[in-house]
């Protein structure tokens, strides 16, 4: 996959113009018109397929109730204009995502089309579980969305897949802690609590609480990435810039290993809210329990957030900072498994997804941030949570290049594989933060060696 050229800010890190788009023409065929009654667009996709084509596909995706009905709304729209096709929307199991993915390319059984995360992209597309899709997608199509997450789709120059939305974290805060403790949330990025003030803002937060102070959004193995915001706030970082040589194993990256620890010795997160221990479900009972008055984690769970505590109990505000501001780079992409008997046809439907009307709707209704263009994430009006939106999209901001780039690379599945042994370890306890610094730059020396 050719790096990712992005384009950074002022302080090296990506721009929300390089993010989430403001104001170019957008490419890839005409846009399509709303449908009222179903709440998505209607009409003829961008033509690649005969509308008379006959196809049955599967698309994978994670298990997020808003999406799965969004997905399903999109096939059945889209059946209407190329009758012949059904496309059965699945949930992508939870778990280890590689190990499921990987032995379902190996039975040729895989889905169709896969929901896939910037991170674990770019291992599919070398070794070919998904396919190349230039043959559908035309020359000038990738002209549509922002430069930095298309050229993070290609590999050798072909998209492998089509960006379909960002996302990043942010910290949720229960309003009856913060209130019992007399805390105010930071009013702007520039005037985010420090790490020890938020340290000091969690040993009041679990006072209050009688349990924990926070928990963090790990979500199984293949999240270790999701840490690394905090080695870029201390001012470290992961690799050179040339992916080449590993840069943690410096006392920045020790601090920030150090730093983390602290908050499981503590007692302010957790034991149990480890990479690989972690899901969606536990993380968001604990918050909305009042297990916790903290959560660190993405826009994609304020619908969930929402259903277990009501609105006027929670809110979101900024991450905190150390010597930079840093949050986690996520979103995703839909590429074509090397499994599907129809190819054209299930290319033709991620491009329809993806299309400016279609992603619109999606980031609107589901709580996501585009990367087309003609979209400008600060000009949507979300379905829910449209302040809270507002506060995710100044977030995205400060994802570190560097880290986008290393997350985005061919060989970033390996790196997070040794992040999620080392970084659980550190953790629980087992070994000490520079020994942990250590065994990771060793782990990496390995992989890109």
């Amino acid at each position: 996959m050719n790096d990712q050229k992005a384009q950074p800010g002022d302080d090296g890190r990506l721009s929300r113009r390089g993010f989430v788009g403001m104001g170019a023409a957008i490419a890839g065929g005409a846009l399509l018109s709303p449908l009222a009654v179903a709440g998505v667009p209607s009409g003829a996709a961008e033509a690649a397929v005969p509308k008379n084509v006959k196809a049955d596909l599967v698309l994978s995706t994670w298990d997020i109730a808003a999406d799965l009905v969004t997905y399903a709304k999109f096939a059945a729209a889209y059946k209407k204009t190329h009758p012949g096709v059904n496309i059965k929307i699945q949930k992508t199991p939870g778990g280890d995502f590689n190990q499921w993915f990987t032995t379902q390319l190996s039975g040729g059984s895989a889905p169709d089309i896969v929901r896939v995360t910037w991170q674990s992209f770019g291992r599919y597309a070398e070794n070919g579980g998904l396919i190349d899709l230039s043959k559908w997608v035309p020359a000038r199509y990738g002209k549509g969305f922002q430069k930095s997450f298309w050229q993070a789709s290609l590999l050798d120059g072909k998209p492998h897949a089509i960006p379909q939305h960002t996302d990043t974290f942010a910290t949720y805060y229960r309003k009856d802690v913060f209130a019992a403790i007399g805390e105010q949330p930071p009013a702007s990025i520039g005037q985010a609590w420090s790490l020890s003030e938020f340290h000091d803002l969690l040993v009041k937060v679990k006072k209050q609480t009688g349990k924990y102070g926070m928990v963090y959004g790990f979500g199984g193995p293949n999240t270790a990435y999701r840490w690394l915001p905090f080695l870029y706030m201390m001012g470290g970082r992961l690799l050179d810039n040339d992916l080449k040589k590993p840069m943690i194993n410096t006392k920045k990256g020790i601090a920030a290993l150090d730093w983390f620890q602290g908050l499981y010795n503590d007692g302010l997160i957790p034991k149990s809210n480890t990479i690989k221990a972690s899901n969606d479900a536990s993380t968001l009972n604990s918050f909305t329990t009042g297990q916790v008055g903290v959560m660190l984690y993405g826009d994609w769970l304020m619908g969930d957030v929402g259903k277990g505590l009501d609105q006027s109990k929670w809110d979101v505000t900024y991450m905190p900072k150390g010597k930079k501001a840093a949050s986690d780079l996520g979103g995703n992409l839909l590429g074509v498994s090397k499994s599907s008997k129809h190819p054209d046809v299930a290319a033709d439907f991620i491009k329809f997804v993806c299309n400016q009307a279609n992603m619109e709707y999606f980031c609107e209704n589901d709580l996501f941030l585009p990367i087309r263009t003609a979209l400008d994430a600060d000009s949507l009006h979300f379905r829910s949570n449209n302040d809270q939106m507002k506060t995710f999209v100044e977030q995205v901001a400060t994802i570190p290049t560097n880290m986008a780039k290393i997350e985005t690379s061919p060989q970033f599945n390996q790196i997070n594989e040794v992040l999620a042994d080392q970084l659980d370890l550190c953790f629980i306890g087992t070994q000490t933060p520079k020994e942990t610094a250590k065994n990771i730059s060793d782990g990496i020396s390995r992989v890109v060696g």
